[in-house]
């Protein structure tokens, strides 16, 4: 296979559904980016592509639509009431943001703990190779940043930030559980949107939003908010279908 076509080449991958657990199968499309194409990351992402180490991929499920990509212009964001007491109750954290990401021992115990607490990941379906897991978040993309979150010199929680020309997107937060109370996935979330404003990027992007899942549905409440809807992007406000799954075709390998 010629370099170019390597490049163009792209493959899907179904399995059962991680996020809705009623029998569906998700499908999804994985690219192998060219030059040309890291360098239209933001491109990318505004078709709702995400990253996983250095591929770029997105869902193309038959029948499905409930992942559906959000993002939200930077500097309109405004904190909610419970998200600014969010900030208050974690004022003493530290977020030193790293240039390059790391894989340290620490880093490695947060994930897998994370894992089994939060996504009560156990047993055969746990992950036997977590620290590969991480290198494929953090490692992969040359514009990819680590934020770092730490209470005194204890560090709680990782979030992994990719950025495009106009944009970062939110990869992936891992975090301890021990603290929970914090409600760290929402200040997390604020801090990348700070981020994005600070380095001034216009739209910041926070992965799938999906309705029937809290665990991924919490994304609403960061507004003004889009949503991609049918290769538009729409006010969450102006959905039709309030953000609900509705029934599509999937196309082919694009």
């Amino acid at each position: 296979m010629k370099k170019d076509e390597v490049h163009n080449f792209c493959f899907r991958e179904r399995f059962p559904c991680p996020y809705i657990h009623d029998g569906r199968m998700a499908s999804m499309e994985y690219r192998f980016p060219s030059e040309d194409d890291i360098l239209m990351f933001h491109e990318y992402l505004s078709q709702g592509y995400r990253r996983l180490d250095s591929l770029f991929y997105h869902a193309c499920c038959e029948g499905c639509s409930s992942c559906l990509p959000i993002r939200l212009v930077a500097m309109d964001f405004t904190p909610s009431r419970s998200q600014k007491r969010t900030l208050r109750e974690n004022e003493d954290l530290d977020v030193v943001v790293l240039p390059v990401p790391s894989i340290t021992d620490r880093k490695v115990r947060i994930y897998e703990a994370y894992l089994r607490t939060k996504h009560e990941v156990r047993g055969e379906t746990a992950d036997q190779e977590p620290e590969q897991s991480l290198r494929m978040l953090h490692y992969g993309f040359d514009q990819t940043l680590e934020m770092d979150y730490y209470l005194g010199d204890r560090l709680i929680g990782v979030g992994i930030v990719d950025i495009g020309r106009d944009a970062v997107s939110s990869n992936y937060f891992y975090y301890d559980t021990a603290y929970l109370s914090r409600r760290l996935g929402i200040y997390s979330v604020m801090q990348e949107i700070f981020l994005a404003q600070r380095i001034k990027k216009r739209y910041y992007y926070l992965g799938f939003y999906i309705e029937e899942t809290k665990k991924m549905a919490y994304k609403k409440f960061f507004r003004p908010n889009q949503i991609l809807r049918n290769g538009r992007w729409i006010p969450f406000m102006n959905d039709p279908s309030g953000g609900r799954s509705v029934r599509r075709k999937s196309a082919g390998c694009t």
